[in-house]
Order: structure tokens, then sequence, then C-alpha cells
């Protein structure tokens, strides 16, 4: 006879409701993206070569049949892309999607190992909160309000979040951070995951970002305290060693904060596609 722990049924539980009650962000075709991802990622988990950071599913790295299979989960999704690609390889990709009638996009990959956890626990130590604010973490028990306040937050900052579930952990490695006002109104927030697969090339790495921070609240350094708490939480919690992101190259706010907590531009780029059938002119992210 099986012996059922209440914790293992705990979390049996967790999952149900999760699914039940699933929040999802964004505009309709965001959320149809997410929601297919999602469904995509049940059948690729187990597969090294593939990655997910709670959004979609990707090549985790360059092989001899990326854009075969980068354009195919392009197709699914609506949006993928190969992570870990030489800068000098991607114009080869990006050529190929668009050749296959995808509309090509290019991240520059931002990139730190313990570069990135020594500069953010250096930042945690001498950052000064001055204005009564909290950094809180997401977990299973959120409630419902602050995860809905989380995501529309960060979605009037541009960035897309996670569906609730990702936030909270359910199904995926991670941490998701967000800062709060005296009044419980949310004005910052940020996550990160273990996206590669344990047995795969990369096993410590961990995809971090999803960095929104409120408008009005915008110049006080919201933003890397967040996603130091993040690196050092990915580091303490999972044993995360490398830490990367992806970066517009006309985005220099992001690059110099990512560059202030140890996570550098680096050699390595996501050749990314998006498909204007599925997405229309829909983004995917800022």
């Amino acid at each position: 006879m099986a012996v059922y722990t209440v914790r293992w049924i705990e979390t049996c539980i967790r999952k149900v409701h999760s699914i039940v009650t699933e929040i999802n962000f964004g505009e309709p075709a965001q959320i149809a993206m997410v929601q297919r991802a999602y469904a995509l990622w049940v059948l690729l988990k187990d597969d090294p070569i593939y990655s997910f950071q709670a959004r979609t599913v990707s090549l985790a790295k360059m092989q001899t049949d990326s854009a075969e299979r980068v354009i195919a989960l392009t197709r699914l999704q609506g949006y993928a892309s190969c992570h870990f690609v030489p800068r000098d390889q991607a114009a080869d990709l990006l050529s190929a999607y668009d050749s296959a009638g995808l509309n090509s996009v290019q991240w520059d990959q931002y990139w730190g190992r313990e570069s990135a956890i020594s500069a953010s626990r250096a930042f945690l130590e001498t950052y000064q909160n001055t204005d009564g604010l909290s950094l809180k973490t997401v977990n299973p028990d959120t409630p419902d309000a602050v995860i809905r306040s989380i995501g529309e937050m960060s979605m009037r900052a541009g960035v897309l979040p996670p569906p609730a579930s990702g936030m909270r952990g359910i199904g995926i490695r991670g941490v998701y951070q967000y800062v709060e006002t005296a009044d419980g109104t949310i004005v910052a927030s940020g996550g990160g995951f273990m996206s590669y697969h344990p047995d795969g090339p990369r096993p410590d790495e961990a995809f971090w970002g999803m960095l929104a921070t409120d408008e009005h609240w915008r110049g006080k350094r919201l933003a890397c305290w967040v996603g130091a708490q993040i690196v050092t939480d990915l580091a303490t919690i999972y044993g995360a060693r490398g830490f990367s992101s992806g970066v517009k190259a006309n985005n220099p706010s992001s690059q110099a904060m990512c560059s202030r907590l140890g996570i550098n531009q680096s050699d390595f780029v996501y050749a990314g596609a998006t498909d204007p059938v599925i997405m229309g002119n829909t983004s995917v992210t800022r």
C-alpha cells in the first residue's frame, strides 16, 4: 500500500488548484502563446536539448538542426529562440527563420557566473531602502490579488510576466520577487528560473530577468534590488552558478542594470523568431 506524505498531498492539491484557477497576462495572442508553451513543455521537459523559461519553450543551445527545430517551435507556440548562439553564427539562423516566413529577432545574451553572484551580494549589502518598501517572494500561498497586481504592473511596464503557476514556482524551479509599498501597491517585480535540464550541458544555468518597475518609481534602482535578490536566491536555493537574460541592442538602461549586477554582454545571442500568422503585430515582450 502506498504511503503519501502530507507535503506530497498538499503539492498535488496546489497543482490541481493552479490548473483550475490559472491567471494569465497579456494580449490574447500572448496568453495563447504561453498556454501552448506550457502544454508543449509537458511533452518536451525530459529532453535536455530544450529550455523553458515559464513563458516559452526554446532550444537550449546551438546544434546542426537548430533552424528546423526553432521554426517548428515557433509555429507551435508563436515564438521561440535558440540560446547560446555564437554571435558570428546568428545571421544564418535568422536568415533561415525569415526564409520560412517568420519574423526573426536577435537579443544580446547578457551572461554572468560567479561575477553575478558576488556583484549581487555586494549590491544587497549596500543598498539603502529609504521609502519603506518591502521586497517579498511569491510562494504557492501568495493571494491571487497580489499575483494579479504583479502581472498588471509588469504589463504596464512592457514586460510579459509568467502566469500565476510560474510565479508561484509550481512545476518549475525558480523564484519570483516583488516590491510592495506600505499601502500594498506593487511597484517592481522580476523572476528567474532553472530553465535548463539537469542532465544537459548547462545544468547550473538560470534564465534571469522579466524585471519591471512602475514608471512612477523608476530611478530608485528597484530593478537592481529585485534582480540581485533573485540571483542570490537562485544560487542559494538551487545552486545556480550562471545567469543570463536577453537584452535588445537599443535598451541601454537594461544593459547598464545587468552590468551593475555582474551580468555582462557575452559572445552569445538569443536567435529568436515570431510567427506573424499566430502573433500578428503583438510582440512577445519588451
